[in-house]
């Protein structure tokens, strides 16, 4: 094999499938990357055992051929050298590939083509559209509210994909056919939650076509391949082959093994109605809640909200390292009544949230309380208070 290409382009394809190389691992030729070149083009290949992608990039293919390197030492090379244009040539006789432009060179050794596995990149008869930067805001206000830890009924390990009409499913609950979907017509939401809080965030802005009864849950890791992988101003796609979730872009493929198992009715978690409605400004609860944070610590989560007619008091009181307090404005004309917070559960949804004001429903301390955008009410999260 003998090529020329931009050293821009295959740097940026071989960073985007760093974080999918094993580093240690049982599986052969995890940590290596297949390339291909043929037709004027690098297909670039990388695989893990819950992932694999394929990148492609032009190139002038002056030799077809196939070879297999260790995907990051080839990273580090091609980042590293200086020219527009970089070469790559393969010499068959002694295994060795050099990559050179026109000041560095260096030989690498090629590791056996034969032993990296053969996969499938066929793309799903169904899809849906996603802008990426939209689809990076639904992941980053729902992944932290994965469960560390496993439950023997429901499977929390993973964000819950739910795909519906805007106005709801029907009664019978079927939506199994293929379905049109256009911009504002159904919801794609992404759940997940631990027990003691869940998240929910929504958008209507797809189009496409894909069977709704498909209910997925993506793994922690997966969320972490489709962020370091997919940019903003990007329009992905995105359907479902099996088990896995298949998502692709202009030059660029990554199939993703789903989570198996069920996921609890999150609407159940969330009551129906609310008795106190109360505004407020995202940044100066946020910078206080920053405050009180110094103060906390794993054994002593507890943030003290007092909401009075005068305002409203956060405080903190860790008999291990002191106490601190804060007031703050806010429009409140109802009864006296204290709550208490696990302080990492506001912190991670409003350091998450875009709306610079916020609604906080509240029935009651024994019962979840709602946090959701002023704006937008299709970004939530509900927690339960501490008793």
């Amino acid at each position: 094999m003998k090529i020329i290409t931009n050293r821009h382009q295959l740097s940026n394809c071989l960073a985007k499938i760093q974080s999918i190389l094993e580093k240690s691992s049982s599986l052969n030729n995890s940590e290596n990357i297949l390339i291909k070149a043929v037709d004027n083009q690098l297909q670039i290949i990388a695989f893990d055992q819950n992932c694999s992608a394929k990148g492609t990039i032009s190139a002038e293919i002056l030799t077809e051929g196939t070879i297999s390197l260790n995907g990051k030492s080839i990273y580090d090379i091609v980042r590293s050298l200086n020219d527009e244009k970089i070469s790559i040539l393969q010499d068959t006789n002694t295994s060795l590939t050099t990559i050179t432009d026109s000041k560095s060179s260096f030989n690498i050794l090629s590791a056996d083509i034969d032993e990296f596995p053969e996969i499938s990149f066929s793309l799903p008869d169904q899809c849906l559209n996603i802008e990426s930067d939209l689809l990076i805001q639904l992941i980053d206000l729902t992944v932290f509210s994965i469960a560390k830890i496993s439950d023997p009924r429901y499977n929390l390990q993973g964000v819950f994909l739910e795909i519906e009409p805007v106005n709801g499913l029907p009664d019978d609950n079927t939506f199994t056919s293929e379905k049109e979907i256009s911009s504002g017509s159904h919801l794609f939401s992404l759940i997940a939650t631990n027990g003691h809080r869940v998240s929910v965030a929504r958008t209507d802005q797809i189009s496409g076509s894909i069977n709704i009864g498909s209910k997925k849950i993506f793994s922690r890791k997966s969320l972490q391949e489709i962020k370091s992988v997919f940019t903003v101003n990007e329009t992905l796609n995105l359907g479902f082959e099996k088990s896995e979730v298949v998502i692709w872009s202009s030059g660029f493929i990554i199939s993703l093994r789903m989570l198996q198992g069920d996921f609890p009715d999150y609407r159940k978690m969330i009551p129906g109605s609310f008795i106190h409605h109360i505004e407020l400004e995202k940044t100066p609860l946020l910078n206080t809640l920053r405050q009180m944070n110094l103060l906390a610590e794993d054994n002593y989560k507890g943030i003290i909200m007092d909401f009075t007619a005068s305002g409203l008091e956060i405080s903190i009181d860790n008999p291990e390292r002191g106490h601190g307090n804060t007031e703050l404005l806010v429009d409140y004309q109802g009864e006296p009544f204290q709550i208490v917070f696990n302080i990492k559960y506001l912190l991670d949804f409003l350091q998450a949230l875009p709306d610079e004001k916020i609604v906080l429903e509240i029935n009651n301390k024994n019962q979840p309380c709602l946090f959701k955008g002023l704006e937008n009410e299709h970004y939530m999260c509900g927690i339960m208070p501490i008793s």
